[in-house]
């Protein structure tokens, strides 16, 4: 066995993330999306891949084993490209693989690193970024590339000596408040929904799709380092605010629209901070739950919208989600 500090192994299932999503966008993107059963890749894909979340969530919380479900993440997502030729399959298969692997990275970076905000931003920031590259850099090299380095990290992690748990939990039973869980699910689909409706207002090439993707990645670290410095309740309003700002009045400048994606994201690290002091002892039902929630504000996104209907609902949805994280947030007066 391998002697890892615990921190160093979060460090490196923030790189298994990035790899992960890259490796299965490359699969998606780049060969089954390709046949006459692209629909139906698009539909089973997302759904093995997010909402089967809380369900592997219950899970690992009940045998509180992270390797087991990395272990199954490899087989799953190997068996994924193996069976490429079968596009239904294989979309099933990469989806669970994918799905396993978030609950096992986002369990683990939870509970050794006692719910920081800025640890649990990075974690899921990593992944936005091997989305994109993934998805609009279909070279072989970077397949080679991202199947090499997936596979040793795990590797490295799978042979480390299990480390001690140091989540400072509320041992105590605490009565579950359903309206914090619902409020902060709210705010989770709200940015799933206005990330993917939102529309900048000129001609898209793949280094500015990379760079909104890299924009996206950077709001949700900066989100938890910001509210580790001047709490949660501060961070949703001014990023919430001048994010509104940006997006809708700016949406013709690249620039400020990036940093206006940027802001919008920094919400993410708070969310998922919350959810776990909601659902004491249950990390990875909580990272699942916010990540099932996901999909249906994707599903709604690809609805049409007249522009002036996109950024009513921006300026809407970002006043709901201050609310919802003050409101969540000081039910428990943590921060």
């Amino acid at each position: 066995m391998i002697n890892v500090n615990s921190k160093v192994t979060a460090y490196l299932y923030n790189i298994l993330h990035f790899l992960v999503d890259g490796i299965c966008a490359l699969v998606i993107f780049s060969t089954l999306y390709s046949t006459k059963l692209d629909i139906y890749v698009f539909f089973i894909y997302n759904i093995m891949a997010f909402v089967t979340q809380p369900i592997f969530g219950l899970l690992i919380d009940k045998y509180k084993n992270e390797k087991i479900f990395l272990l199954l993440c490899l087989i799953f997502i190997i068996l994924g490209l193996i069976l490429m030729n079968s596009p239904i399959i294989s979309a099933l298969l990469l989806g669970l693989g994918n799905s396993l692997f978030h609950i096992s990275g986002g369990k683990y970076v939870i509970t050794n690193t006692n719910n920081d905000f800025v640890s649990i931003g990075v974690f899921v920031s990593t992944g936005a970024l091997g989305l994109a590259i993934g998805r609009y850099c279909n070279y072989l090299y970077i397949w080679i590339i991202f199947a090499t380095l997936l596979f040793i990290i795990s590797l490295v992690i799978l042979l480390t000596k299990k480390q001690n748990i140091i989540f400072n939990r509320n041992e105590k039973d605490i009565d579950i408040n359903v309206l914090p869980i619902i409020l902060i699910c709210s705010v989770v689909f709200i940015r799933s929904f206005v990330g993917n409706v939102f529309i900048l207002d000129f001609d898209k090439e793949i280094w500015m799709l990379i760079m909104i993707s890299g924009a996206a990645m950077l709001g949700k670290i900066l989100g938890g380092v910001i509210a580790k410095i001047i709490g949660v309740n501060k961070t949703i309003v001014i990023t919430m605010v001048l994010a509104a700002i940006l997006l809708v009045l700016f949406n013709n400048n690249f620039v400020l629209s990036l940093i206006g994606i940027l802001l919008f994201n920094c919400s993410m690290p708070l969310t998922l901070y919350l959810i776990n002091k909601v659902l004491n002892n249950n990390e990875g039902f909580g990272f699942g739950l916010l990540a099932a929630i996901l999909f249906p504000g994707y599903l709604l996104s690809m609805i049409g919208f007249e522009d002036i209907a996109i950024y009513t609902m921006i300026i809407i949805g970002s006043i709901l989600s201050i609310v919802f994280v003050i409101i969540s947030n000081n039910k428990f007066k943590e921060v």
